[in-house]
């Protein structure tokens, strides 16, 4: 079930746990995967989901219509995304985890789908701001490893280079030119 956005929908920090939350309803409360050492916002307040927010909300989930996601796996990436959009701090690109592809010759487009090429793997980013040199990204495989050490899971951010982000159509052969 696709959870729908209504006026009573709210974004919290709680200060107890230092996280962003978005409470749905009287019993219900999403807690954003943002680490605290990446929120701008630190301190008390409360928000509420604006129309903005709405319309990402369905534009993202419009955007991750073709992948195999559980209804509450895309209701989760969507309200991650949005709450980075709004409250992650301006990230440092670390886009030397990641191969050059060269593949883009426009900026990418909000909601837009890319697979990332590492050391370790290929994995799926969906762009949540885009720029026209480096794109902030939020990660939808269930996890990317980008070195024997390090890792991002689903739903983390990340900034990267748009030489770095392979259209997603064109994964498949450019994967296949690497066997």
């Amino acid at each position: 079930m696709i959870l729908v956005p209504d006026e009573n929908w709210r974004w919290i920090f709680d200060e107890q746990r230092q996280n962003i939350l978005l409470d749905l309803t009287d019993d219900m409360q999403f807690t954003a995967a943002i680490p605290a050492k990446q929120l701008e916002k630190k301190s008390a307040f409360t928000e509420s989901f604006t129309v903005d927010d709405s319309s990402h909300y369905f534009h993202f989930l419009e955007c991750l219509g073709e992948f195999p996601f559980t209804d509450p796996e895309r209701v989760q990436i969507v309200l991650n995304a949005i709450a980075a959009i709004k409250y992650a701090r301006p990230l440092v690109s670390q886009s030397w985890f990641y191969q050059d592809v060269n593949m883009l010759s426009d900026i990418p487009e909000l909601g837009e789908v890319f697979s990332v090429v590492t050391e370790c793997m290929y994995g799926d980013v969906m762009v949540i701001s885009p720029g026209s040199t480096a794109s902030l990204c939020i990660v939808i495989s269930q996890s990317i490893q980008l070195d024997s050490d390090k890792s991002l899971k689903q739903s983390a951010i990340c900034k990267l280079m748009n030489s770095k982000l392979l259209p997603y159509q064109a994964a498949t052969k450019y994967l296949a030119k690497m066997a």
